[in-house]
């Protein structure tokens, strides 16, 4: 079943790079970078090696990669109203080409939080040789540590158990108020009761897999 999925999601990025050219490569800048992140994976698959890292954790599910697609950010970056100046949180940011195409097109500072070493070293190394300086990467199970503040937080977590929705939850309860927060395919339910979120919006997004939901929730 992995093979099956690799394959299929190789040929989906396949696809949607005509699409990365065709609209972001337009921008120099943002170009070069994007071909720094992919070209550190060119005979290394993200998809292997994040299957590679949770076989050496012993993890149940060995599937658990997956990207959200730039345009798909995009969308989700207009529905947030993300502005200059606002610091955003990514819990899971895999390769880190979000959190350079947020800060890239946003002109916002992104925080990403990885737990695969490979990622983060990775795209550390494409932040110090491109000199972008409004890009954080800190490598670790986003479970396991404190989070820094930020006005956006975002939450690609579809392969989330229920325990952890809520120990989700729980962090970001303590958040100031107005934070805003997006999860992808659920809205996020506070275990405590304390009814600490509001629910601003709901769209639509695609991602590989298919369509989905993405709720934008306020801390209140």
């Amino acid at each position: 079943m992995w093979a099956v999925d690799y394959f299929r999601y190789a040929w989906y990025d396949l696809q949607r790079m005509r699409e990365v050219r065709k609209i972001y490569y337009r921008d120099p800048k943002f170009a070069a970078i994007d071909r720094a992140i992919l070209r550190k994976y060119l005979l290394r698959s993200p998809y292997r090696i994040s299957r590679r890292y949770l076989k050496y954790r012993r993890e149940e599910d060995l599937h658990t990669y997956g990207e959200t697609p730039l345009s798909t950010l995009e969308r989700i970056a207009k529905w947030a109203d993300i502005q200059p100046g606002d610091t955003v949180l990514e819990l899971g940011c895999g390769r880190g080409r979000g959190v350079f195409f947020l800060s890239h097109f946003y002109r916002c500072r992104v925080i990403g939080i990885e737990r695969i070493p490979q990622f983060v070293k990775l795209a550390k190394h494409v932040a110090f040789e491109h000199c972008v300086k409004s890009v954080h990467f800190t490598c670790a199970n986003m479970l396991e540590i404190k989070w820094p503040q930020a006005d956006l937080v975002y939450l690609y977590g579809t392969c989330l158990r229920d325990q952890e929705i809520n120990q989700v939850v729980r962090q970001l309860a303590v958040f100031p108020k107005k934070t805003r927060v997006i999860s992808v395919s659920y809205p996020l339910v506070d275990d405590t009761k304390s009814n600490a979120f509001e629910l601003q919006k709901t769209f639509s997004v695609s991602f590989p897999w298919g369509e989905t939901e993405a709720f934008l929730q306020e801390i209140k």
